[in-house]
């Protein structure tokens, strides 16, 4: 097998958050907002928000917006 077989790469449907400010809703309907920095195929998501970077775990999120500018 190619060496490009084994790359990793993120749904690209989920890439469409990258680089975006979000709005994170979670099962336990709390809200968060901020810009993704990072997130991978579990959606397990790195934030920089107001309060400086937040993970969420993945599992944790019922869904996830861009916010209108």
């Amino acid at each position: 097998m190619a060496q490009e077989d084994y790359d990793f790469q993120v749904n690209k449907q989920f890439l469409r958050f990258k680089d975006k400010e979000v709005v994170v809703s979670l099962k336990n309907r709390e809200e968060d907002e901020g810009k993704v920095v990072t997130l991978d195929n579990y959606l397990n998501t790195v934030l920089i928000t107001e309060n400086g970077l937040k993970f969420i775990k993945g599992g944790k999120i019922a869904f996830m917006a861009i916010k209108d500018s």
